[in-house]
């Protein structure tokens, strides 16, 4: 069971590390908006922001998180 959480941890983190790599030399980035509850007139939105700074900064981590 320890070693199948590391691996599922090590790849996403690959993975968002070379996406990250990505985003960086296309200048790229994401803004996802989620609105999560709307009631009447208002409304409740998350926004996510995905660039290479916050993408480098995921995959590691979950780097330390499959270390540990």
């Amino acid at each position: 069971m320890c070693s199948i959480s590391f691996l599922v941890l090590v790849s996403i983190s690959f993975s968002t590390f070379l996406l990250s790599l990505n985003f960086m030399l296309n200048e790229y980035s994401v803004f996802l908006e989620w609105e999560v509850v709307s009631l009447n007139s208002s409304s409740i939105v998350m926004t996510f922001l995905f660039d290479w700074m916050s993408l480098l900064f995921m995959s590691f981590v979950l780097l330390i998180s499959s270390l540990v």
